[in-house]
């Protein structure tokens, strides 16, 4: 039995999946407040972003350090008073 997998394609899925999931923390955590508490907010932000960035898979492929640089860009304008 021969299996073929297309690595590279299944990791961008699991890469847009992943950054789908971030957006929505984002959106869950702060968007539903009415103001953002400098410290706390801001220290929770970077630990999930850190984590986030620590465990994530890009290894040499453009295409998903791009993806993920856009979202977080995006995230930072979205939330500027995190960053």
């Amino acid at each position: 039995m021969e299996v073929s997998i297309n690595y590279l394609q299944v990791l961008e899925e699991s890469l847009k999946n992943e950054l789908t999931w971030l957006r929505e923390e984002f959106e869950i955590l702060f968007n539903l407040k009415p103001k953002i508490d400098p410290k706390n907010d801001k220290k929770l932000a970077n630990e999930i972003l850190d984590y986030f960035y620590e465990n994530i898979l890009v290894y040499d492929n453009i295409v998903l350090y791009n993806l993920f640089s856009e979202t977080m860009e995006n995230i930072e304008k979205m939330y500027p008073d995190l960053f």
